[in-house]
């Protein structure tokens, strides 16, 4: 019995950094002649940003209204925003114009890449009732 129960929470962080999910649309567009630029790039990573800003938005939405008392909402929002603040000044620091274009699309998937996750993160968070 202790081993089943070592080896289920082996798999938990497994699932917890599982490859964030983005549209086809974002690998074709990273696919095609346009994307393969840093100004390409980008513009493909802003493209399917707005699309994942959009599902963030919508999986925070529905995990608050699966919290059922305020302080539980109040502790969600709280994380959320301190959530922001961490995803936007790391990504930021990942950035520098003396470290090259590479450096912008660094920075840019970055944010892409935190949105996605922390969406996935909020569509799996239930709380307890």
């Amino acid at each position: 019995m202790i081993r089943l129960f070592a080896a289920a929470l082996l798999l938990i962080p497994a699932a917890a950094h599982a490859e964030p999910k983005f549209t086809p649309a974002y690998q074709k567009c990273l696919a095609a002649p346009s994307g393969q630029s840093t100004a390409g790039m980008i513009d493909c990573i802003g493209a399917e940003l707005k699309i994942q800003d959009a599902r963030l938005n919508r999986s925070y939405q529905a995990a608050q209204k699966r919290m059922s008392l305020p302080r539980q909402k109040a502790a969600l929002t709280k994380a959320q925003r301190a959530w922001i603040a961490f995803r936007d000044a790391d990504c930021a620091s990942r950035y520098d114009a003396a470290w090259g274009t590479l450096s912008r699309i660094e920075a840019n998937s970055c944010v892409l890449d935190r949105t996605a996750e922390r969406a996935d993160e909020l569509d799996a968070f239930q709380g307890q009732q």
